[in-house]
């Protein structure tokens, strides 16, 4: 931050004070939010950024995320292209930040569904994106199959792409909607890394095998600034995961939530791990 002070209080009618002090690099690309105050000079800030942190490209980040396929809002500031490759925990997320989602908040998650995984499971990802916990598993797990589901067509060409580029051999893409192409009564675990994920709770049920977890993407709004996994009792979708696996025979032996973080200022990214076991 001293670097990216000392290049911009060269520049004139820019108040280093009101500098964006947090940014998310996704490979060598730099995502800025820019107070609108300093909007007239975001050229300017975009190239003193750029410099300073030695990215190859600058983006605003303006926030809005679109659409059931959560296609980002972004606006080119300096610098190339906004096609990247992102490398973390071992793995290599090749991507176009103007066009598919990667959240950088979500590493934690990634590297703990890489872990989770037993060797030989099958794992059904109803949204598999651009392989965000699929390939992880592949790589770190060793599983025997990671079913991939991914409706939009152009995070599945990075899917495809990202399967090629770490050798994750277990992972089977599906082009598609989850709820025609998800496979029935084979997984060891569903994940379901969506915010509307509720809407497909009985898919995640019959892809599960006899016994299975399901791992369940929610948001949470809390009134409280604090960093905290919600209390079961203020879940709903607790109770209608329970639902959805009862109306397919089975029953839930355990939920437990975890916090991922926080989404906006009042809301909170979750997960719940469902255990579930046909009765």
């Amino acid at each position: 931050m001293d670097e990216v002070r000392a290049r911009a209080s060269s520049v004139p009618g820019i108040d280093v004070d009101r500098l964006p002090k947090r940014w998310e690099r996704i490979g060598d690309v730099l995502l800025l939010r820019i107070p609108p105050d300093l909007a007239p000079h975001r050229d300017a800030i975009a190239t003193v950024y750029r410099e300073a942190l030695g990215v190859r490209t600058v983006v605003e980040d303006l926030t809005s995320i679109h659409g059931p396929w959560r296609v980002p809002e972004v606006r080119w500031l300096a610098g190339g292209g906004t096609e990247t490759v992102h490398v973390e925990n071992g793995v290599r997320f090749k991507l176009d930040i103007a066009h598919v989602m990667f959240s950088s908040g979500n590493l934690e998650e990634r590297v703990r569904m890489g872990r989770s995984v037993r060797k030989g499971e099958t794992v059904v990802d109803l949204f598999a994106g651009i392989g965000y916990f699929a390939i992880p598993i592949a790589v770190h797990a060793h599983p025997a199959r990671v079913v991939a589901c991914e409706v939009n067509p152009t995070a599945f060409a990075y899917l495809l792409e990202n399967v090629r580029l770490n050798r994750a051999g277990p992972v089977e893409p599906l082009l598609g909607d989850c709820r025609g192409t998800a496979p029935k009564g084979v997984a060891d675990r569903v994940i379901l890394g969506h915010f509307d994920a509720e809407r497909y709770l009985d898919i995640a049920v019959e892809a599960a095998a006899d016994r299975a977890t399901l791992h369940v993407h929610g948001l949470h709004r809390s009134l409280e600034a604090r960093r905290g996994t919600p209390a079961l009792s203020e879940i709903p979708l607790a109770g209608r995961i329970a639902t959805a696996a009862l109306r397919h025979g089975y029953e839930v032996q355990r939920v437990t939530p975890r916090f991922v973080k926080w989404y906006g200022p009042h809301r909170l990214h979750f997960v719940l791990d469902a255990e579930i076991v046909r009765g």
